[in-house]
């Protein structure tokens, strides 16, 4: 039953949760730099097409959003990297 307990403990602890965190937005960043890549190259494409107007602001929208969770998912993990994880273990960041 100890043992039981001491491994939901780990699980739950600071350390585990912002080590998972870590582990989603250490590939979320890049999939979401992709997707905001692909949008803005997706507007480019329509724009030198030649088309305007309402059918333009699907693409550009979108990439907007997609740059932002870009750079929230880079500024996120960093942040958990260098200043959360060393201040939960006590260890320098690596």
């Amino acid at each position: 039953m100890d043992s039981k307990r001491l491994r939901q403990d780990e699980q739950n602890s600071p350390e585990t949760r912002a080590r998972g965190t870590m582990r989603i937005w250490q590939w979320a960043r890049w999939a979401a730099l992709v997707v905001a890549i692909g949008w803005a190259v997706s507007w480019l494409l329509n724009l030198l097409q030649g088309e305007g107007g309402r059918d333009l602001w699907w693409p550009l929208a979108s990439t907007v959003i997609w740059t932002g969770l870009t750079v929230h998912g880079f500024r996120t993990y960093r942040r958990i990297r260098t200043t959360t994880l060393p201040a939960i273990t006590g260890r320098p960041s690596a």
